[in-house]
């Protein structure tokens, strides 16, 4: 599948602290239809609410529109069960704490209720990605896509890959990465990757 036929309209994002919320807010403002999930029901409300001041700050700034923030507010919906995620999202992307058997258990989940197309990235910035995607069913559709803090400012969005990831499942983060409008670089699943060893 070549980038021309690739689109992009919703995605899920794991995790609603300060890492997650960056990644909603940006997929929000993407266009795309964005769920922020997470178990903490009061800290998903806050992230919710976080997001909408920096939105209506900019607003102030004249960094953007009335008219653009009633958009990427319709675009952004707080989930508060996992099993309500749509099958057929597009993208989901886990931003949870670094802890490799919680991360797992997520994608073992993640892996039952999503269609086996769904692309599934995780944010970790040093656990290795092999050993998230061999819990699921389907380790080919599994990427890492590690963004950096604060992700609506920060450029760089580095996507990891694994020996057994599809080229279709890199082809479609690059192609996610460029419509964020971040500047994506490849590199492999070894101990703390790229960026972190820099």
């Amino acid at each position: 599948m070549g980038q021309s036929d690739m689109k992009i309209d919703s995605v899920a994002v794991i995790g609603a602290g300060t890492m997650g919320s960056g990644i909603a807010q940006v997929c929000a403002q993407t266009g795309w239809k964005t769920w922020l999930f997470d178990v903490n029901r009061e800290g998903l409300e806050r992230s919710c609410d976080s997001i909408d001041a920096y939105w209506r700050k900019g607003i102030e700034l004249k960094k953007n529109s009335v008219e653009d923030v009633n958009l990427w507010k319709e675009n952004l919906e707080p989930l508060y069960s996992l099993n309500d995620l749509v099958k057929s999202i597009d993208l989901v992307i886990e931003a949870v704490p670094e802890n490799l058997e919680l991360k797992k258990e997520i994608f073992q989940k993640l892996d039952e209720i999503t269609d086996k197309e769904t692309i599934l990235a995780t944010n970790t910035s040093g656990l290795p990605i092999s050993k998230i995607a061999n819990s699921t069913n389907y380790p080919k559709r599994v990427i890492g896509m590690h963004f950096f803090n604060p992700v609506p400012l920060m450029n760089l969005l580095e996507l990891v890959k694994h020996p057994e990831i599809a080229q279709e499942t890199i082809d479609f983060a690059e192609f996610a990465g460029e419509k964020m409008g971040k500047k994506t670089i490849l590199v492999s699943d070894t101990p703390g990757f790229a960026t972190s060893r820099l």
